[in-house]
């Protein structure tokens, strides 16, 4: 954004003009977004809204109704949320990641609770989460851009493969197994390291 007043460009989304004070013309690109996140909400809304209204009508219940309702919910935290915050990622990056795994405890919760959260779904999420995070943390410090960013996320992808399966081998067998995650990481190195 331009300052009107005195020429000055601001940078970081702050609604003042750093050198002279003046405050600053809207950002065009928020505006959109905080429309396009109200928008969702209400898809959202009115898809659980009658989701909830049907299953009442026909069951007399609320039962598969409370997954729909749930999975609104999470799909307006995971892309409206970041819509209305996206300049500021180390607000929305941990309310995702808390929306992320509350919505499959309560999944669990809401589909008889056979215990697959704890032992399968925080495991997994939680090794995504990381080795995502880590990943774009490499690609933004990287000094290059280009296909050193594409050898990044592959190696970041071999490692989340890695993890994967060894939750679920440890989940299946209790023992740690390098099976089709291996074949994706021997692919992954050598063509990271050619990039």
């Amino acid at each position: 954004t331009v300052c009107a007043k005195c020429g000055a460009e601001a940078v970081g989304g702050s609604p003042n003009c750093p050198r002279c004070g003046a405050p600053l013309p809207a950002d065009r690109a928020a505006k959109g977004l905080a429309v396009a996140s109200l928008v969702l909400g209400a898809v959202c809304v009115l898809g659980a809204a009658v989701s909830l209204l049907v299953d009442y009508c026909v069951r007399g219940a609320f039962g598969a109704s409370l997954i729909s309702l749930a999975s609104s919910a999470a799909g307006w935290m995971l892309i409206g949320f970041p819509m209305l915050t996206y300049r500021k990622p180390a607000l929305f990056l941990p309310v995702m990641a808390a929306v992320a795994i509350g919505y499959l405890w309560l999944l669990e919760r809401l589909t008889g609770g056979s215990g697959w959260f704890l032992s399968l779904a925080l495991p997994i999420a939680l090794a995504g989460m990381l080795t995502g995070g880590v990943t774009a943390a490499a690609c933004i410090r990287a000094a290059r851009r280009g296909p050193n960013i594409a050898a990044i996320i592959l190696l970041g992808c071999a490692v989340a493969c890695v993890a994967i399966e060894n939750i679920l081998s440890l989940d299946a067998a209790d023992s740690l197994k390098f099976g089709w995650s291996a074949i994706v990481a021997a692919a992954a190195v050598p063509t990271a390291a050619l990039l």
